[in-house]
């Protein structure tokens, strides 16, 4: 077993059709303000990540190489730590942890364990776990899994991959247990949210290739290969909120780039980045970060995934670096899992709107249009102070003032957004 390698891939089902300006330019976001999850001694390989519908976020974290334990911490929406409780111990390893919210409000937990893939399950609540009497799946092999995926299928039944190999159901059933792509020393899953199509994603040749994507349900589709960029390869995989298309990103060290599953593939930034993450925003969006030890970079699409937010620069953890990058943000702000080689680091990141204003002159002054964005949307219900008057946005995402003549310092705030201010001359 190993940990996470420096060079990360995400998949994500998505459709993303712009590009992405030079990090250099990116805005510097406010302090970030950053939490340890696990570590720092004998930290784990990966954290399981599931919100439930009281918008909860829990993770789940293990400690030891060998009699470990696992634990969960439980987030609020706002990123608050809410408390953490005792998943499991006597663990085999610290190896891949998956968590699925499933379709009946519980929790379920697939972890590298004494005979493979074992699972435990928790209310919706999370708190109070239960390891399952079901035997283990995989043997050896996923025992000794760095990194494992879990998704559920369209109709609501899990499916499980680990080295490179995938399977539905507790215990496995419908889809015997085969190596699609054999070396893969991590595995992930995406489930298309309008096809159901399930997506396979993973390193070839136990790290020393490219990047390997398959569809593996409801039939299996093409292979789809990168050729080797680099010595160490990782790969997570997350699906759009209520929208079609899979795309991976990775960070080879030169650039992080964006290829979609049977589609193109585009450079977003060049630059000596080590690590990328995707992971599913509302309404169709998609959180984008990535990194270095100098530094990380966010930013988030429109609900047609075809333009970015302004991308913001957020401060490291630690100057240890980052070796892997996990993401949460599908009620808003993004959760960010950073781990240094010590552990996992949590910070809450908040969406970044675009303000810009008009100015249509009158005879006793002018009136003031005021137009706030999101990735070029209309971002409605923002309020937006100007003249001493505090106005919401329509379904525009614009206000329109009648001001006298004079200069006016305009602010804009609204719920999980990154309050911004400009000024306009009347």
């Amino acid at each position: 077993m190993h940990r996470p390698n420096p060079l990360h891939v995400a998949i994500a089902a998505v459709a993303l059709a712009a590009g992405i300006a030079g990090a250099a330019g990116a805005a510097r976001s406010p302090a970030t303000a950053w939490t340890r999850i696990s570590g720092p001694t004998q930290p784990g390989l990966q954290l399981g990540l599931a919100r439930t519908a009281d918008g909860v976020l829990h993770v789940i974290w293990n400690r030891g190489a060998t009699n470990s334990s696992i634990s969960e911490t439980r987030l609020s929406a706002a990123g608050r730590t809410l408390g953490t409780s005792a998943v499991a111990s006597g663990w085999a390893s610290n190896g891949g942890l998956a968590l699925l919210a499933m379709p009946d409000r519980t929790l379920r937990l697939f972890a590298s364990g004494n005979d493979g893939i074992e699972t435990v399950t928790a209310p919706a609540a999370g708190k109070s776990w239960t390891r399952q009497p079901v035997a283990g799946w995989g043997g050896p092999v996923a025992e000794a899994s760095a990194v494992i995926g879990a998704t559920l299928t369209k109709d609501g039944q899990p499916v499980t991959a680990w080295r490179g190999t995938a399977a539905e159901g507790v215990p496995p059933g419908s889809i015997p247990q085969n190596a699609y792509e054999g070396g893969m020393g991590e595995s992930f899953l995406a489930t298309d949210a309008a096809t159901g199509a399930v997506i396979l994603s993973g390193e070839t040749n136990a790290g020393q290739g490219g990047s390997y994507v398959q569809q593996i349900l409801p039939s299996p589709g093409p292979k789809v290969v990168t050729p080797p960029l680099a010595k160490d390869w990782s790969v997570s995989s997350s699906g759009r909120v209520g929208a079609a298309g899979v795309y991976t990103a990775n960070a080879d060290g030169k650039s992080v780039r964006l290829s979609r599953y049977g589609g193109s593939s585009r450079t977003l930034v060049t630059g000596p980045y080590f690590s990328a993450a995707l992971c599913a925003g509302p309404q169709g969006r998609l959180w984008v970060a990535w990194g270095d030890a100098n530094g990380l970079f966010v930013t988030r699409t429109s609900q047609a995934a075809g333009a970015l937010e302004p991308v913001q620069k957020l401060r490291s953890p630690s100057s240890n670096g980052l070796t892997f990058l996990q993401c949460e943000g599908s009620v808003g702000p993004l959760d960010l899992f950073a781990d240094d080689g010590t552990g996992f680091w949590h910070t809450q990141v908040l969406a970044r709107f675009a303000v810009r204003t008009a100015v249509a002159r009158t005879k006793s002054g002018a009136k003031v249009t005021v137009s706030v964005r999101d990735a070029g949307d209309p971002v409605a219900a923002a309020s937006v102070s100007i003249g001493g008057r505090r106005l919401k946005t329509g379904s525009s995402g614009t206000v329109t003032v009648t001001l006298r003549p004079g200069s006016y310092p305009v602010s804009v705030s609204a719920p999980a957004y990154v309050s911004a201010s400009t000024s306009v001359h009347a």
